[in-house]
């Protein structure tokens, strides 16, 4: 489902936007030091984030129905409920945001039920979709929001969609006010994974 603005190829990827037309290729890659924090400290590594739990869920596609985003919304409470971490402590969502009609819809729609009205950051906007590269980018992008205090926004968001009821970061970056960031990520919405970070104490 990729997009057709090939015309308009910066404005092209559109999480959540109500003219969004579907997905944008892009390359990229990341990876992360993942250690026990007392190794990492007893070897004075310099500590980005924390993570502090994760859950991965999945929904069965059944007779060819699209899926109704049931493995991200119990992605999402079972993360909750691992972590204690109230929907009111969490700063921003870092959602997977693929760009095309039914993918953003049930994503935002499990986002909105299981947070009500949390921030939302989609930096897939400005990368595109790098297959399994994505999630570690897009983690990337939380990482550096923690270390640096500021959520980017989601590029090409112009009209929100009525049926996409999160709000969406925008325009300009915005200042990190809370402790801990939920970075999602979908392989087509039926396999979802919630990761819980915040920032080292």
């Amino acid at each position: 489902p990729l997009s057709a603005r090939r015309d308009d190829p910066s404005g092209a990827l559109r999480p959540f936007d109500a003219d969004r037309d579907g997905m944008v290729h892009g390359e990229g890659a990341g990876a992360f030091v993942l250690e026990d924090r007392r190794h990492a400290e007893a070897r004075g590594a310099t500590i980005f984030a924390r993570i502090t739990g994760f859950a991965t869920r999945y929904e069965p596609q059944l007779g060819g129905r699209d899926p109704r985003g049931a493995a991200i919304r119990h992605s999402i409470s079972e993360v909750l409920r691992t972590t204690g971490v109230q929907p009111s402590d969490i700063d921003h969502v870092n959602a997977d945001g693929l760009s095309t009609p039914v993918d953003d819809r049930i994503e935002a729609q499990a986002i909105h039920d299981a947070l009500g009205d949390v921030p939302v950051t989609a930096p897939k906007s400005f990368f595109g979709n790098l297959g399994a590269g994505t999630g570690a980018v897009e983690m990337a992008a939380s990482v550096l929001a923690l270390c640096e205090g500021m959520v980017p926004p989601t590029l090409n968001y112009l009209r929100p969609d009525p049926d996409c009821p999160v709000r969406v970061i925008q325009r300009e970056p915005v200042r990190r006010t809370k402790p801990y960031v939920l970075v999602l990520n979908h392989a087509r919405v039926v396999h979802a994974i919630a990761l819980m970070m915040s920032a080292p104490e």
